[in-house]
């Protein structure tokens, strides 16, 4: 599913206006329609139903007005509230006003001294619509938005949002101060990005997407991962063999840290790897109980890292691997760090590079590894590691996670795995954004699985990127039917162990 920014929406609706010549009225009417069709999908009839709309002066009050008259028409009890300067109505909002006078709608104009008695008018409601700025906001909200939408959100209604909730920035999802929290915003052509990004999300509630009655042209490079996405597994031909399905070098753990290395390596059998080797300390290999991981101890540090002393049998175990995954457990010791550069230096297969590996990912070192190499890289920072590789911190990255992922994909021609809620995947040219997921999920571990199942995918043939989609919503999805016995006290192992459900 695509999904775009306000001013992206505005200008594939130009670009169809212009081709098609499309009466920008009719394509209003279109709107009003889908939003109706939806409104009795999920409310049921409205007759008699008593309907309150907001409506701004642009065209997404337009929409609204539409919406109302449609309604008026199925028998619903309809009243709107005109926000905003009446002076300043588009032309199209205008129109439809004009007919909704002429068929006697009951109308009243938002003013800010007459919150309580607004507050009491809107109670009555069985239904509230927002149709006030849509796509058309950004920035914040003045003193009397910020009360209306207080007032709103007082009230124990339904709230249906058209396009995106008010208050939400449709392009960013930023939300300065309030905004109005929706149950459902209908979205009209595409989704927005405001809608799937934190907080916008978080007041969009679920998220529909209807048509606008004829065809949009937009060659996006933005989606949002879904179920459709399981369609990417590799198909498992009868006469397979462990060797069909890749065989991967997972490079993790420490004397500290040896669960995350079990995690890793766990995590790309549950994914459907043929076989892993785990290269651990010497020191921890007595940890691992037999199973069907191969177990390569490693001489250490006296930390009980990997280091010099490891350097040459790594060489040697990478020589007949397919996919290497490394990071999750090393810490964060100089040696460390000279052994991943030198390791990654050497790789030529496709990598996931995880946790403490991050760490060697410094720009002098970047440079110095071809571009070929780095195209079949893979980074799985969380927003702190992210905002260490761009020398920034992690506000920032959170305000701007699109954009800090796209830029560093970019620029190093890697796919940045930027996790967080929601994760966003991107490559050099197509970015994903995760819809599965919850917050149990921020537990210890949860990363190390994500790693292995990357790497899981990798070596069933999947290129990079849509290993790393694939990956991360089938993580989230494991996540979620984990989460079903609760959320709070939610274990990595417990995700671990619902991921083969989810791709059987």
């Amino acid at each position: 599913m695509q999904v775009v920014t306000g001013a992206e929406m505005q200008s594939i609706e130009k670009e169809a206006f212009a081709k098609l010549g499309l009466p920008s009225l009719l394509v209003m009417e279109n709107a009003g329609s889908r939003v109706v069709e939806v409104l009795k999908t999920e409310y049921g009839s409205m007759h008699g139903k008593r309907i309150h709309i907001l409506a701004g002066t642009g065209n997404n009050g337009g929409d609204g007005l539409v919406v109302a008259r449609q309604l008026l028409a199925l028998g619903a009890r309809i009243k709107v509230y005109l926000v905003g300067n009446q002076q300043k109505l588009s032309k199209d909002n205008s129109t439809n006003l004009k007919i909704l006078r002429k068929l006697g709608v009951d109308f009243s104009t938002v003013e800010a001294g007459q919150m309580g008695k607004l507050k009491f008018s809107l109670g009555l409601a069985d239904l509230i619509i927002d149709a006030i700025f849509g796509t058309g906001f950004s920035g914040g909200l003045d003193s009397e938005l910020e009360s209306l939408v207080s007032v709103v959100n007082e009230i124990r209604c339904p709230l249906v949002a058209i396009d995106c909730p008010t208050g939400v920035n449709a392009t960013s999802g930023e939300v300065r101060t309030t905004a109005m929290q929706a149950d459902l915003t209908i979205n009209l052509g595409f989704l927005k990005v405001g809608c799937v990004l934190y907080p916008g999300q978080a007041y969009a509630g679920r998220n529909v997407v209807v048509d606008l009655g004829f065809p949009l042209t937009n060659e996006g490079t933005r989606f949002l991962l879904g179920d459709h996405n399981l369609s990417w597994l590799p198909d498992r031909e009868p006469w397979s063999h462990k060797g069909s399905f890749g065989h991967t070098l997972v490079v993790a753990g420490s004397k500290t840290y040896a669960g995350a290395a079990f995690l890793s390596a766990q995590a790309v059998l549950r994914g459907g790897g043929g076989m892993v080797t785990l290269a651990v300390p010497a020191s921890i290999s007595d940890r691992f109980t037999p199973d069907e991981v191969i177990l390569a101890p490693l001489g250490e540090t006296e930390r009980g890292t990997i280091g010099v002393p490891s350097l040459q049998e790594l060489l040697e175990l990478m020589e007949d691997k397919d996919v290497l995954a490394i990071g999750p457990g090393l810490t964060r010791l100089p040696e460390v760090i000279q052994v991943v550069q030198e390791l990654l230096r050497k790789w030529e297969g496709p990598c996931v590079i995880d946790a403490d590996a991050l760490l060697a990912l410094d720009a002098d070192f970047l440079k110095s590894v071809s571009e070929d190499r780095r195209r079949r890289w893979i980074v799985t920072p969380h927003p702190g590691e992210m905002a260490r590789l761009i020398s920034s911190d992690a506000q920032a990255v959170n305000a701007s996670r699109l954009e800090v992922s796209q830029e560093f994909a970019k620029a190093w021609n890697v796919v940045v795995v930027l996790k967080g809620a929601p994760t966003i995947v991107a490559g050099a040219e197509n970015t994903y954004i995760n819809s599965s997921g919850n917050s149990g999920m921020a537990t210890a571990g949860s990363g190390d699985v994500l790693t292995g199942l990357i790497a899981a995918l990798l070596s069933q043939g999947l290129d990079p990127l849509k290993a790393s989609a694939l990956g991360v919503y089938v993580h989230g999805k494991a996540g979620d039917v984990a989460g079903l016995k609760g959320q709070r006290g939610l274990k990595a192992s417990d995700i671990l162990q619902t991921v083969q459900e989810i791709l059987s």
